[in-house]
Order: C-alpha cells, then structure tokens, then sequence
C-alpha cells in the first residue's frame, strides 16, 4: 500500500458519483427534446394551410379519417420507447405522465392537407391607401348626394343559359330588375356579373365560393365604395321601402343574418346566412376574405373539408363539398376572438329570408301593414335556397322543393315587390299569381303630387306613441305657488332671497 507522501492515495472528488448519473439525465433529456421536436416539425409541415383551422372544431367529434388515429398511436410509441431506452435512475422520482385522449384529438384534426391557398397577392395597409386615394380623388366621395355611406349590391349569376331553358332566363332576367328597381329607389350602385371568375383553377364565378374573389376585386376596384352588399341571384328585394340601417352598423365590418345562439351553442351550420351580407371595404375585410376561401380549392381539398364539416357542424347534410356558409360558421367558431368582435348577427328585419315562410303571408300583409319595416310583417329580402331556377332539369332534383311549388313563390314574390314599384306609375298587378297589370290611378293629371304620395307609401310610417302607464309620468304636474304681496315686499328690499 503506497503511502500519502508517494502520491499513492488520491481523494475522489466529492459528488463524482452523482454528477455521473446528473450528466446521462441531461444526455438523455436532450435527445428526447431534440427527437420531439423532430416529429412535432413532421406533424406540423403536414397541418400548414386550412388544418390549422380545423384543429379545434374536430376535437367535439369523435369521427376521424382512415389512418389518423394510427398515426397518433405510431408516435405514443416512439416516444414510450425512447423512455424505455433511456438508464433509469433510482433516485429520480419524476414519473412521465402516460398519453392521454386529448392528443389523438388533436391530431384528428389532420383530415387532410393542402398548400397555402389565398384569392390573390396579399394587400396590407388598405385602409390607409384607400384614404389617400379618397383625398386625391375629390370626384370619387365615400358618401352620397343624401351623406349616407356609398354602397355596391353585387350580383351575380351563370355566364351562359340556365340548364332549364326560358323559364330559367326569364327568372334572372326578372331577378336582375328587381334589384335594379330598389337600386333605383335608394341610390344604391348595382354591380351584375355574369362571368366565369378562376383563380388557379379553383374558384368559379356566379354564386358560392365565386362571390368571395369578386367581393375582393370589386373592393379593390372601387376604393369609393364603403359597404359591399352581397345578394344571390335566386334572392328578391321585397320591401322597396326598407332603408339598409347603415348607422347601426358604426365599427362593424360584417352583417350578416344569423342568430347567436344557433352559432356558438347549437353549432348549426345554419346558423348564418351568405345568400345576402353587407362587407365592409377595408383591411379587415380583405383579411377575412382570404381565410375565408382556405376550404375553397376544388378536388379532394373541398371533399375532405366537407366531410369535416358535416362531421362538426349541426344539422349539415351528409355527402356535400364544402361550402361558403358552412366554411364561415366553421371560422367564426374556431377564432371567434380574431372575428367576432367586427362581425354583426343581424335578426331584427329580414336581411336574408327564407321563401317558405314568407311567399304566402303577402296578401296578409298587404291588408294589414306597410312597406317600410323590413321584418316579418314585410319581408326585406326573400331568397329561393334550394329551387335552383337556373340548374339542372327543371330547376331542382329534390322531392322537397318541387318545380311548380318553387315556381308559383317565384311569381308571387316578384309581383308583390313589383306592385309597390307600379304604384309609382298607377298600375298594379290583377293577381300576385299574375303577371298582367291594371291600371289603379290617374297619374296624369297631378304627376308630382301623385309621385310624392306613392313615395310616401313606401316609407315606414311613425310609429304611435304609447301612452305611459307610470303614475309618475302621467300625474298632473302642480302649478307654481304665485308670491304673496309680503313676499315680493321682503324681496325688493333683499331680506328674502330671489327664487
């Protein structure tokens, strides 16, 4: 044995053994976080584009493609075996949680995936160059001759005949007059399209997803225009009367038909309406435009998107491609705080109304209210969803919707808004299910009293002052006490003080 002197003993330094064991930990631990971020990058290329929406919706259903859920248990597994591999270490006392539900939820949101899709070259700073290009333009006002906001209706509808011959055209071509009357009336712009609009191969003009691109272009176009007012070809003005309440909608930038409860609590992909809105022109706008057509490129993208649609969205067919309104419930859903704050779930008049219970309730309106009110006691905009005037043989293939059914609501409803237009003229319609006219007045004699009182008809008459049942506002108030002779005495000298 070699003594201290001979330098045969030398002291271990203290600790070696456990800073030994502390160094693999660290090791090991850093292969783990290196390996796991190497698969989250994996899993992630695969979600970039429209999935990254689709994360949070999919986690309230328990459906989910072919292979998802394999593809969750394969990286469980690698991540157990990669624990099993590492040395254990006797006084470690961390345990590692075991995998729950919560992760194969979120990777059932990868249904599919696409490449970043947009309607066109990014714009940024529209607001400001939208001011700018307002100030050097003094001839392009934001504001009418009234001071009220300039508003587009756009329209569109198919670029060449309807699949179900005249009848098809006649109705458009009755459509497009409509709304060219209320236009007409109120000062309104009309912007009516009838091309086929691509982007990539992915987008069509006419209805559905087409109304995003053209919305975007014609923002674009007309930086003079402060509201886009969207409406279907399939839709009627029926309340020539009714005034757009444009002041109501002050820090608003989207108004549409819907009701908050059926949106946020039910989850019904009816919850609003896209047949007819009002957008306004800004950045915001165009931001939302953009994620709006993520589910739009046509293909597997849109079949996929509408499997997941119907799977998360109350009430939605099966067997449907994605579409516009159910793309918008789905994003005002899964980031309401990015949108919800600029959006407006208009229900107090009929910005969008449903033909069905609306085409025979005329004749009861006629009898008993006005034009004017733009609600169910006169209805602001009908649409025909789901009679398809201008597709397939006859207008539309389901036993709910008959040709004939949709057919007479068409007719009744035009006629009903056209009377209101005739009046103006002194002719009405012999029926709503008619489309000969009868003369009703003679305009002739007195043309601009006639004109001012048919005006007067379509303006929503003052509504009557209820009488108050508070006592309090009812009561008679008490006269005012007259100053005695010692009173006015006791003033003027300034011993009593003016009341």
């Amino acid at each position: 044995m070699r003594s201290p002197a001979a330098g045969g003993w030398r002291l271990q330094p203290r600790g070696s053994v456990g800073g030994s064991k502390l160094t693999k930990r660290i090791i090991h631990n850093i292969r783990i976080a290196l390996l796991c971020a190497f698969v989250t990058l994996l899993v992630l290329r695969g979600t970039v584009g429209v999935n990254r929406r689709l994360v949070h919706i999919a986690t309230f259903s328990n459906r989910a493609p072919p292979g998802v859920n394999k593809a969750a248990d394969d990286i469980e597994r690698i991540l157990r075996e990669i624990h099993a591999d590492a040395d254990a270490d006797p006084n470690d006392d961390v345990t590692t949680p075991p995998a729950t539900t919560a992760t194969r939820h979120y990777d059932r949101g990868v249904a599919w995936s696409t490449a970043n899709y947009s309607l066109g070259p990014r714009v940024t700073r529209w607001n400001a160059r939208r001011r700018r290009w307002l100030h050097l333009n003094p001839g392009f006002p934001s504001r009418d001759a009234r001071g009220r906001p300039r508003v587009l209706l756009v329209t569109a509808s198919p670029p060449g005949p309807c699949d179900t011959g005249p009848a098809g055209d006649h109705f458009l071509l009755r459509a497009t007059k409509n709304k060219i009357d209320y236009c007409r009336l109120h000062g309104i712009e009309l912007a009516a399209h009838d091309m086929l609009m691509r982007v990539d191969g992915a987008l069509a003009g006419g209805g559905g997803w087409g109304k995003l691109l053209m919305l975007r272009r014609l923002m674009l176009a007309h930086p003079e225009v402060e509201w886009l007012w969207w409406v279907e070809h399939d839709a009627l003005v029926t309340d020539m009367g009714f005034e757009l309440p444009l002041a109501r909608y002050e820090g608003v930038h989207l108004v549409v038909h819907g009701n908050h409860y059926l949106l946020f609590n039910l989850r019904s992909w009816a919850a609003v309406s896209t047949g007819s809105f009002l957008i306004r022109n800004c950045q915001w706008s165009l931001d939302l435009l953009d994620a709006w057509a993520v589910m739009a490129p046509r293909g597997r993208a849109r079949r996929d998107a509408g499997e997941l649609l119907t799977a998360t969205l109350h009430g939605r067919p099966a067997a449907l491609e994605a579409d516009d309104q159910s793309a918008l419930v789905h994003l005002l859903i899964t980031e309401k705080e990015r949108w919800m704050e600029k959006v407006y779930l208009e229900n107090e008049y009929y910005l969008h109304g449903h033909w069905e219970g609306i085409v025979d309730k005329y004749e009861e309106a006629m009898e008993k209210h006005h034009p004017g009110y733009g609600d169910d006691r006169w209805p602001f905009v009908t649409q025909f969803v789901g009679c398809k005037p201008c597709i397939g043989g006859g207008g539309n293939s389901s036993e709910e919707y008959p040709v004939d059914r949709c057919a007479r609501g068409m007719e009744r409803a035009f006629n009903f808004a056209d009377n209101q237009v005739l009046r103006l003229l002194g002719f009405k319609h012999e029926s709503l299910a008619s489309a000969e006219v009868r003369r009703v007045a003679n305009r002739s004699a007195n043309p601009l009293e006639a004109k001012e009182e048919a005006l007067s008809f379509l303006k929503r008459p003052k509504d009557p002052v209820v009488q108050s049942h508070d006592v309090r506002k009812n009561r008679k108030r008490k006269r005012k006490r007259r100053d005695s002779v010692l009173d006015i005495m006791l003033k003027r000298l300034g011993l009593r003080p003016e009341s």
